[in-house]
């Protein structure tokens, strides 16, 4: 393959100056490649072995795609069926030949080239055997067919625990028929998944408004319900007939419009306000190893390993009550994705295996590229990877200058700023070959020089580090303190937080057990011991790839931007209050004894705190899935409501006893629950809406109602991080007690708001991180935490309080609400 890049006229130089100088040989890929210099062109044959080597990816890269087209039939049952049918065909009289099946299949012999030129015996042969496959892929594709309008059905959300017949008839004809019918792949499920379906527009309409009659002056709110009602009877059945029809063409009507216009076109930083983290272990228990090169060397093992299960889509898909099937697509950009930045719209680049299979390292403000595989593309062991690891920090010389370590602070800055920087610093030379070296990693790895003492600072470095140690642009990082705690910092517009959740809960589940079974040992040092399976035989390290270096440009220009991004990310840094805090009273086990849906409970807590802080209720944001739907994400759920209000006002009510608060706790709690099932079931209402003001800007038709809806500020932003998503299956060497994946968190949405992100751990912990703005008088993350403790503590006592018929269970004093 020959790699062609645009000429650039450049007179300063003469042969170089054309741009394709910039192209160089890379032997890691092991590939054809070309490379052009003042000498001429050189071209770059790879070993023999090699290619036979990606001949084998080619097939097996084919055969799952045989094997996903023909899912749930097994290639062998195929192959089998296609030679029984073949052999049976050449066995029938001369007079079945006058049928009108046999008549089609040799219909196929004018309109295939090369077939008639073949003996008539091979001919017969060949045309069944391809006919027989036709008809199966016919049936395959009849059956994911059915399978799609069948879970379409959404009957089975709304009931309560005892199924309808109709519901029990439903889930023994998915499960038996489809999803227990033969071991599935990665996305084997993606083709029978259902279309996100277009809401109605008077069903959206109308619960937008019940959300926003608690929360709006009553003048203002009349106000939007008479936009409403010239939306939906002038430009709203427009926009909506335009949904319709892209709902028919694409199999999502608003995944790929979201990530265009809510993640890719934004122009600000990254840092905080976009990319979030995720804590891989639980603080209150010790980590396996304080030893930062052990740990990473072991974590970087079990990440290639998992990257290696999803290109092989060797992971079963996630099924809910062993039933429904979920989407699975955010998986194929976990790894080697990066987010380029771009003048007006980012652009989100996945690379191939065959370039992308190392790391890009960073330690002490020098980067490093490094190969995990061996020579003949075999996962290196941990105790290996773990060499080259001290290889980098025995022989760690610090950056050339001061504006090489801080060279990552160019990801946190506005979007625009990087681009510009990106397209002429970056763009020939050196410079381009160290930046492809770390955009085409599988992920980046971040060895930190802090030691968190508490979760709160841990949690917090993990989201921004310390301005210039992050390089947000890449999936995923993967953070090892030099205590050996770790976690993940994600970009956000390729995936959602399960996804890297899930991803991090199987490379703990494979670390355990490697301890389990002794093939992962450490010594008193924390360092990793090679196996001792090997007996004598001891690893040559001289046959490892050595880590590389990379080496940068830095002209003055490039240095002052380097400079203006490393204070515009700490002053952003020096703005976020964060605050972290584990929950041990108040947990889902106690949740359920009150009879209270966990997630519900919490969004009531949280209503209750911030009403009792600010003495005003504000739009209130919690993410649902969407992963019932083909390319799915996630819906807004409204957890402000009239319905949680009133609760709210009850619960500081002296006159309200606290039999009436339960109930209205319980009415809350069950609005709630209708709500989040709602917005499950495709019947949400901001997607919708704004999916019908993408519309109205491409046909430039104004809607003073979609402008006012769509303007409104997330002043509390929440999302629950879904806990243990592996199946039973992969826990099945390891105790489930022993792997505890604790939650994540990110910056705040609105300037005068909270972002809260919370995960229930088993029945045991309740994990919440909330983060504000200094910059504003009006948010204080502690005080916010302390009244949510406080909220809950209530919430709890109203069970208690029962037992004394003439209680009040009076809640205790709260802060002092800020002014208006």
């Amino acid at each position: 393959f020959f790699f062609v890049q645009r000429i650039m006229a450049d007179t300063k130089q003469p042969v170089p100056a054309v741009g394709l100088h910039v192209r160089t040989v890379d032997p890691t890929l092991h590939k054809f490649q070309a490379s052009v210099s003042r000498d001429g062109i050189s071209i770059h044959i790879p070993n023999v072995n090699y290619l036979l080597k990606n001949f084998q990816e080619c097939l097996g890269t084919a055969h799952k795609r045989w094997c996903a087209a023909l899912w749930p039939i097994p290639p062998s049952a195929a192959v089998a069926v296609s030679v029984v049918f073949a052999g049976w065909v050449t066995t029938q009289p001369p007079e079945w030949w006058q049928s009108s099946i046999t008549t089609t299949i040799w219909d196929l012999n004018n309109t295939l080239p090369g077939v008639s030129q073949l003996p008539s015996e091979v001919r017969v042969l060949y045309l069944a055997a391809l006919a027989s496959m036709i008809i199966m892929l016919f049936i395959v594709e009849i059956q994911r067919i059915s399978l799609r309008l069948l879970l379409r059905y959404q009957g089975w959300l709304f009931e309560d625990r005892k199924p309808s017949n109709l519901t029990k008839a439903w889930f023994l004809v998915v499960k038996f028929c489809y999803v227990r019918t033969s071991r599935p792949l990665l996305y084997s499920y993606q083709d029978g998944l259902p279309r996100l379906p277009v809401p109605p527009l008077k069903a959206t309409c109308g619960q937008l408004l019940a959300s926003l009659k608690p929360i709006m002056p009553q003048k203002e709110f009349d106000e939007l319900v008479e936009k409403c009602k010239v939306f939906q009877n002038k430009e709203g059945p427009v926009l909506q007939r335009y949904l319709h029809l892209k709902s028919w063409i694409n199999k999502n009507y608003v995944s790929d419009w979201w990530l265009r216009f809510v993640y890719l076109r934004g122009r600000g930083s990254l840092l905080i306000h976009s990319n979030y983290f995720g804590c891989s272990d639980f603080w209150d228990r010790p980590v396996i190893t304080d030893n930062q090169v052990g740990r990473a060397a072991s974590l970087i093992h079990q990440f290639t390993a998992v990257k290696q299960q999803i290109d092989n889509e060797a992971i079963e898909p996630l099924i809910i009550n062993g039933t429904i099937p979920m989407c699975m697509s955010q998986y194929q950009f976990m790894f080697s994705t990066t987010r380029v930045p771009k003048p007006d719209t980012d652009k989100l680049h996945q690379f191939d295996a065959s370039e992308s299979h190392h790391v890009a390292v960073l330690y002490k403000g020098v980067w490093y590229k490094l190969i995990p595989y061996s020579a003949d593309h075999k996962l290196l062991e941990p105790h290996e990877i773990q060499h080259l690891l001290c290889s980098i920090v025995d022989n760690h010389k610090g950056p050339v200058t001061p504006h090489e370590g801080q060279l990552a602070a160019l990801t946190a800055e506005s979007r625009t700023i990087w681009a510009e920087t990106r397209e002429v610093h970056f763009s020939r030379g050196e410079n381009r070959m160290s930046l492809n070296i770390i955009e085409r990693a599988m992920f980046v790895v971040v060895l930190e020089d802090r030691s968190p003492q508490s979760l709160t600072e841990q949690s917090s470095w993990l989201l921004h580090g310390d301005g210039a140690t992050r390089w947000c642009d890449k999936s995923f990082q993967l953070v090892v303190f030099a205590n050996g705690r770790t976690g993940l910092n994600v970009e956000h517009s390729w995936g959602d937080a399960p996804v890297p959740s899930h991803v991090m809960e199987m490379v703990l589940i494979n670390e355990y057990s490697a301890m389990q079974t002794g093939a992962l040992k450490f010594d008193e040092a924390g360092l990793i011991v090679p196996p001792v399976s090997k007996g004598t035989h001891k690893t040559n390290f001289l046959c490892l790839m050595p880590v590389q270096r990379l080496h940068w440009v830095m002209k003055p220009e490039l240095q002052k931007t380097i400079e203006q991004a490393v204070a515009q990310a700490r002053a952003n840094i020096d703005d976020l209050e964060f605050t972290s805090k584990i929950f041990d009273t108040v947990n889902k086990g106690l949740i359920k004894k009150c009879k209270c849906p966990p997630d519900a409970f919490v969004q009531m807590g949280l209503q209750l705190a911030y009403y009792r802080m600010e003495n005003r209720f504000v739009p209130t944001y919690e993410p649902a899935m969407m992963r019932f739907f083909c390319e799915g994400r996630t819906e807004t759920i409204r957890s402000c409501s009239e319905q949680s209000c009133a609760f709210v006002r009850a619960m500081d009510d002296p006159s309200v006893s606290a039999k009436e608060r339960l109930e209205l706790l319980k009415t809350a709690v069950n609005a709630h629950q209708l709500r989040t099932k709602q917005a499950m079931a495709g019947q949400g209402i901001d997607r919708h809406l704004f999916a019908l003001y993408v519309v109205s800007r491409g046909k430039d038709i104004n809607s003073a109602f979609l402008d006012q809806v769509l303007g409104l500020n997330w002043t509390l932003s929440t999302s629950q991080v879904p806990w243990r998503q592996a199946s039973k299956k992969c826990y099945k060497s390891v105790d489930m007690k022993e792997v505890m994946v604790s939650s994540g968190g990110f910056g705040t949405v609105d300037f005068e708001g909270y972002g809260v992100c919370y995960a229930f751990m088993d029945d045991e912990y309740l994990l919440m991180h909330i983060s504000s703005r200094r910059s504003t008088t009006r948010t204080n993350s502690e005080r916010m935490m302390a009244a949510v403790q406080q909220a809950f503590d209530d919430m709890v006592a109203l069970k208690d309080a029962l037992g004394q018929p003439q209680a009040e269970a009076q809640p205790q004093p709260q802060p002092q609400p800020q002014p208006q």
